[in-house]
């Protein structure tokens, strides 16, 4: 199992985690969640980071450092990862010193983030010797490919066919690395803001230079997905034709639509919502007059039913899905986020402050749970097998953070590992039921005077 430890970054002072099929971090606004979620994001970018350059090298893009004898991968590796690193937090000189950060693909295969000190502090970002070895190594190889290849170029046609399957080739070795085949997206909070500037190009250019890595990277991903959506979420399925689905188109359509309240389409350059009401604008809502929870889960839904439809195998990161939408809602976007891992042996991370969202987790799991207690038929009565969250695939943390002191992490499981601790789950509802009580009692003593 993964995991990844925080030292000093932002409200963190010491944070272990173990990174699971599924992951939960519930907490009050500013405790860190987001620093966990973009420490964790930073890190499995650098597996993609390090398939971009090998790739580029078999283009020839790196060929003038062929002939060295020294790799450069890993040189060049750190130069970028120091600027991702600074995307995501800010510059090194406004870090603490002691900040520390390691995250472990495997027990030998790490990489390392700390300060150290000079003129100003800089980063230092290390790999572990065997990842180290094995990127050189891979690296040469590469080297060697592009420069075979240079006199074997035939046609266009088959020299683009070698160079796709080429890429094929360094992903699946850089993977066997990692011992990760998961590619890794980001799904911010905010989506209402980020799916109206995504309308607009002049707002997209105008924010660019500003643009913080995370919101960047969504807004390529809207950009690039929304023409799938030309004829509707019913029909975004035929742009990947497929006949070995495992599972219910119409009926994975109906459930986003439910969610949508309606159906989104991408039609010449502008984006709406058809919806049953039709003295309403002949049923048509442009995005931008959309409600506040329409924008903020349209993009969540969408891209994860991109991924299902492309049968890729993800880890993604998503920032309160609860945003603006209600209780009930919320709970189908749960199950369509268990939905997504399941079908497509993927992860999430998923930060929350909702007791909602965690209510539907514990109940997906919970069903897990009993399911290896030999009661998968009953449950699946209740609960669909593709939704339900198995025993053992489920880390949930709450975080907190008091008086501005540092934060702190708290596994949420009762001891048995069979469900989340109940009291946090009605924590909220009992500070309320305690004032109702309260104001009560005053009355009746009032009445009684």
């Amino acid at each position: 199992m993964q995991k990844i430890y925080i030292r000093n970054l932002g409200p963190i002072n010491k944070v272990e985690l173990d990174i699971n099929k599924f992951n939960l971090l519930i907490g009050e606004q500013a405790t860190g969640k987001s620093t966990i979620a973009k420490s964790i994001y930073f890190f499995r970018l650098i597996k993609t980071n390090v398939i971009d350059y090998l790739c580029q090298i078999c283009d020839g893009a790196n060929y003038p450092n062929a002939g060295m004898e020294k790799s450069m991968c890993i040189k060049t590796l750190r130069s970028q990862f120091k600027k991702i690193f600074v995307r995501l937090f800010g510059n090194s000189w406004n870090l603490k010193s002691d900040m520390h950060l390691k995250y472990f693909f495997t027990d030998e295969i790490w990489v390392e983030v700390k300060l150290k000190s000079g003129h100003k502090q800089y980063l230092s970002v290390s790999f572990s010797h065997q990842l180290n070895n094995n990127i050189n190594e891979l690296e040469k190889q590469v080297r060697e490919i592009y420069s075979n290849s240079e006199s074997t170029i035939t046609s266009i046609a088959f020299a683009n066919a070698e160079r796709m399957r080429n890429h094929e080739e360094i992903t699946r070795s850089v993977n066997e690395i990692f011992e990760d085949d998961l590619e890794t997206y980001y799904i911010p909070a905010g989506r209402s803001l980020l799916t109206t500037m995504a309308n607009s190009k002049s707002a997209i250019v105008a924010a660019g230079k500003d643009m913080d890595l995370v919101t960047e990277q969504f807004m390529l991903i809207i950009d690039n997905i929304r023409n799938n959506f030309k004829q509707g979420i019913a029909l975004a399925h035929k742009q990947y034709p497929d006949g070995s689905r495992r599972y219910d188109i119409s009926k994975i359509v109906e459930e986003l639509q439910e969610i949508l309240h309606g159906d989104y389409r991408f039609e010449n350059g502008k984006e709406f919502l058809e919806i049953d009401d039709k003295t309403y604008n002949n049923g048509r809502i442009e995005i931008n007059f959309a409600s506040s929870g329409q924008q903020e889960i349209l993009w969540l839904i969408n891209y994860l039913y991109i991924l299902i439809l492309r049968k890729e195998k993800a880890f993604v990161i998503i920032e309160e899905p609860e945003a603006h939408i209600y209780p009930s809602m919320q709970k189908k976007v749960m199950e369509l986020i268990s939905l997504f891992a399941n079908i497509n042996d993927s992860k999430v991370l998923i930060t929350t402050h909702s007791p909602y969202i965690l209510n539907s987790v514990n109940n997906l799991y919970y069903a897990g749970v009993l399911c290896n207690e030999n009661l998968s038929n009953k449950v699946e009565k209740i609960i669909s097998k593709n939704k339900i969250i198995e025993c053992g695939n489920l880390s949930a943390y709450k975080i907190q953070r008091e008086n501005g002191q540092n934060a702190e992490v708290s596994d949420l499981f009762e001891d048995n590992k069979r469900e989340i601790k109940s009291y946090l789950i009605d924590e909220i509802s009992s500070e309320f039921n305690k004032v109702y009580t309260e104001l009560y009692s005053l009355e009746l003593d009032s009445l009684g005077e």
